[in-house]
This record gives structure tokens, C-alpha cells and sequence, in this order.
């Protein structure tokens, strides 16, 4: 996370005086804020105070807002990284609340505030959640854009100043930058395979995640605040609000830009307990978000629904995890998803999920656990991985033959992905029969890109692209010194690094 030293409060701070409560204590020689403890918030959403006016140009590009609470050692890391920016420190704050960590946190804190004239902290009675000292730290902010930063991450050397370029030669609502999962921690990094100036609200939907460069007037002037009690999915409820009010988001994945992290202690939020009702209370926030925000699109409104229940509510039912659960368990999340399902999924459901999710949504919304059962068994099956069954080189291609699971999703191409970039070639496929298809690889299309060692994926409707597998008893094909051949993990991989084409 970041330390930052406080700016001096002035009179006409109102963003400060507000922010922090009446009569804040200013402490010397850091005089860094202490805010007096305020009522959590009663709503989801909370208003911003009238009396907040909007950042002012006093030549600071960007925010870093950055909410700390027993982070050590991981928080040192995070402020030498935004201590090492190459963008100009007049272009830049940092404001990091510190909510009441009990490590020594807060004196690390002070210690960079005192050392960086741009670094500013508040310290705040311990509110349990990261919304309020998000939203201190929105109040309190300058600049144009804020970025929301957790304080066990960092960011890359180049990030803020990238950020900026590409945001104001775009004229960027929404930045979501590369995301560089560390310790294990994982993410859909399929979102950053390449730099998209305008994203489709249904890829950026896949993103809830608050790192993100978000222009701050848009944020007060649409009423955007984190939840300040305990509920999941609070920077999902923002995030929401932001794309659907923006009018550019775009993807910047030219450079790691920030690293984030899975904690050893195990101290991440995301790895807390799920409370079923309120879980289901925060999604239904969003798709709220979604379908007063679409009403001259209402098909697309479904679509962002349908997904945000694919990604955040299917994964409570699918396969072992849900079949793990006690029944009492299983059954607190299909009376949590019921209400839910009814309201936003139950009319024209298999227009916007497959076969056995629509099956899964009809199962939540009767109450029927015995079929969710039965259909998290069948998970396990239609989640096999495609398999190969024969390669082989033509006069003028490679054919590859493979199968998948007969009730799973339906193939509809082959990624042949770069290993160490982002070129992808896609190749249609045939149905040969029951769960059985054949891809054509002509050569000519792998000559004309200059391909080294690439990786073997099927793209489906309504899954996620999977990698193929080869059993050990499928022979090895080549031509032109390019290898057809298993990995030593058991994947389908082409290497294209010695091909000598006619």
C-alpha cells in the first residue's frame, strides 16, 4: 500500500472538512488527519455530500487512493513502488487512509507522508471494510482521475505516467490497465491480451475489480460511493455505475501495470466467507445498476445480467464446490439465488445461458435441490477438457481431430495462441459427430505470421476457451521442421520455431 504525508487542511478544503468529520486533530510534525468514527453507512449506495465540490485543475493528473489496514509487510512495497514513478510528482498525490491498522502500519505511513510533499494520510477509527476509506480518499482527492489501489500490491515503475498518456490522448471515462496476478492469486487475464480503446460493456463487465484510472468527475457527478458497511461485491457496485455512465473504457495492456497479489496470510477479502442473503443483496444491486442503465437496450441489459450470474452467481453450484456443501448450506444459497433468478432470469433464460446453466437457473428459482445436485454431478463431467485423438499433416494443412464431453458447451473454433505474446490465430471446426470434430490448420496460415512456440485452445459458446489434451498413446506429427506434439504436462502445442515453408 502507500504512505503519504498530509497536506495541510485549509479553510477552503471542503472536500477535507467534510470528509473527516467536524473538529479532525491535526497532528506535527506529518500532520496527518484523525478523523472522528462516523455511523456506517445505512444504504448500498450513499450519496456524496452536496458540499464536496468537484476536483479543481491544480495541475494534478491522478489520485492514488489507497485504503491500508494491516498490510505490513506488503504495504512498504506498494509506496516505494509509487515513490519510484517516473511521472512528474506535481501530476500526482497519493492519499492513503489508514483505518486503524493495529500493526505499525500507520507509522510507516508517516514516515514516507514526511518524505514525499505529493503523499497524504488520514487515520481513522477502524471502520471493517475497505468502502469508507475509499471514500475518504475520493472525497479528499485533486485530481482529474483517481486510482483505487489495495495496499498488499504495487504497481510497475512506468504505470502512472502510461496511464495518463494513453488516457488524455484517448480521452479515457474508464482505464482498466494490465493486472499481473502474483502469489498464486488468480484473474481472467484473458481481458489484457491487448490494448482496446473501446471496450464492449459485455468483456469490461468481466472486471469488477476497482483497479482501475476512473475520471473523478464522473464518479460525483453520478453519485458513485463504495458501501461503507460489510457487504461483498461494494467495488462491484461501483465499477458497474462507472461503465455504464462512461462514455470510453478502454484496456491499456502494453506493460505490466499492476501487480496484484494473493497474501500468504491468507488476509485478502476475497478469501473471507461468503454470507449467502447478502451476497445475493449486492448482486442484485448491480443488475438493478444494469437494467436502469439499459432501458433503451434491454437485450443487452440481459446479456450483462445473464453474465454477472454466470461469473459470480453459477459459481456457488457448479461441480464439486457445491456438492461439498453441507445440504444446509446448499440450500441457504438456492433460497438466497431464488428471489434473484425470478427477477432478473426466468423469461427467455436459454437465449442467454446454455443448456445446463438455463437447467441450473429453473432448478434455483423451484427450489429443486436433488436437480442442482444431479447437475453439479454432471459438472465434473462436462468439464472435462478436449481431447485429442489424431494429428495429422496434409498436402497443404494440419488436421486435428478431437473430442468433447457430448453434454458439455459447443466447440465453435481452435486458438492456436503465441506463447510468450498476444497473436492468436483462430481456425473453424467441424462436427464430425456425436462429441467428435476436426480443425484444419492450412499452412499457409501459419507461415504468414512468424509463429515460435504456440499453445492449443478450443473456443465454445458460453465457456471458457479450453486447453487440449493428448494422451500419451497419440503420436507426435510434423512437416517442414514444425512439431505437432504433447508438452510434458499433457497439452497440445505447435512449434513453429524451425519451420522451413516451400
Amino acid at each position: 500500500m502507500a504512505l503519504f504525508r498530509k497536506r495541510s487542511k485549509t479553510t477552503g478544503d471542503k472536500a477535507l472538512q467534510e470528509a473527516v468529520a467536524p473538529e479532525p486533530t491535526i497532528s506535527e510534525p506529518q500532520k496527518t488527519v484523525t478523523p472522528e468514527p462516523q455511523a456506517p453507512a445505512a444504504e448500498a449506495t450513499v450519496a456524496p455530500d452536496e458540499n464536496i465540490e468537484p476536483a479543481k485543475p491544480e495541475g494534478i493528473f491522478v489520485s492514488v487512493v489507497i485504503p491500508v489496514y494491516n498490510s505490513m509487510p506488503y504495504l512498504t512495497e506498494l509506496l516505494n513502488s509509487l515513490e519510484l514513478q517516473d511521472l512528474d510528482k506535481s501530476l500526482y498525490e497519493v492519499i492513503a487512509v489508514n483505518d486503524g491498522s493495529t500493526d505499525f502500519g500507520g507509522e510507516i505511513l508517516d514516515v514516507y507522508a514526511k518524505r514525499n510533499e505529493n503523499f497524504t494520510v488520514v487515520h481513522q477509527e477502524n471502520s471493517g471494510w475497505p468502502g469508507k476509506p475509499r471514500n475518504v480518499g475520493t472525497a479528499l482527492a485533486k485530481g482529474e482521475y483517481v486510482f483505487y489501489a489495495d495496499s498488499d500490491d504495487t504497481l510497475g515503475t512506468e504505470a502512472l505516467r502510461r496511464m495518463r498518456d494513453f488516457a488524455l490522448e484517448h480521452d479515457v471515462d474508464v482505464l482498466a490497465p494490465k493486472l499481473v496476478p502474483v502469489g498464486g492469486r488468480v484473474i481472467r487475464t484473458s481481458l489484457f491480451a491487448s490494448t482496446q480503446v473501446d471496450v464492449p460493456l459485455e468483456s469490461i463487465f468481466a472486471t469488477l475489480m476497482p483497479q482501475k484510472l476512473i475520471r473523478r468527475q464522473m464518479i460525483l457527478d453520478n453519485d458513485l460511493r463504495f458501501a461503507e458497511e460489510k457487504v461483498r461485491l461494494e467495488d462491484g457496485m461501483v465499477l458497474a455505475g462507472c461503465y455504464l455512465h462512461a462514455k470510453r473504457v478502454s484496456v491499456l495492456a502494453d506493460y505490466e501495470y499492476y501487480y496484484i497479489r494473493e497474501r500468504g496470510d491468507g488476509n485478502n477479502i476475497s478469501a473471507q466467507p461468503f454470507e449467502p442473503h447478502g451476497y445475493v443483496q449486492s448482486m442484485t444491486h448491480i443488475s438493478n445498476t444494469i437494467r436502469d442503465n439499459t432501458k433503451d437496450d434491454p437485450e443487452l441489459g440481459r446479456r450483462l445480467i445473464a453474465g454477472l450470474f454466470k461469473r459470480k452467481g453459477l459459481k456457488f453450484f457448479v461441480g464439486e464446490r457445491f456438492l461439498k456443501y453441507r445440504d444446509a448450506r446448499a440450500k441457504l444459497w438456492m433460497t438466497a439465488f431464488g428471489p434473484y433468478v425470478q427477477e432478473f432470469l426466468s423469461e427467455r433464460t436459454n437465449e442467454v445461458l446454455n443448456d445446463q446453466d438455463t437447467a441450473k437457473a429453473n432448478a434455483i428459482i423451484a427450489g429443486d435441490h436433488d436437480e442442482l445436485k444431479r447437475l453439479a454431478a454432471l459438472d465434473e463431467q462436462v468439464a472435462v477438457r478436449p481431447e485429442l485423438t489424431k494429428s495429422a499433416s496434409k498436402s497443404d494443412h494440419f488436421e486435428l481431430q478431437f473430442v468433447v464431453p457430448t453434454l458439455g458447451p459447443t466447440p465453435r473454433a481452435v486458438y492456436v495462441d503465441e506463447r510468450e505474446t498476444d497473436r492468436r490465430l483462430e481456425f473453424p471446426v467441424t462436427e464430425q459427430g456425436a462429441g467428435k470434430y476436426v480443425a484444419l490448420l492450412p499452412y499457409a496460415a501459419l507461415s504468414a505470421q512468424s509463429l515460435a512456440i504456440t499453445d492449443v485452445h478450443v473456443k465454445y459458446d458460453h465457456a471458457e476457451t479450453r486447453r487440449v489434451r493428448v494422451p500419451a498413446n497419440v503420436k507426435e506429427t510434423s512437416f517442414a521442421g514444425v512439431r505437432v506434439y504433447r508438452t510434458v504436462n499433457g497439452a497440445l502445442s505447435i512449434d513453429l520455431r524451425k519451420a522451413k515453408w516451400a
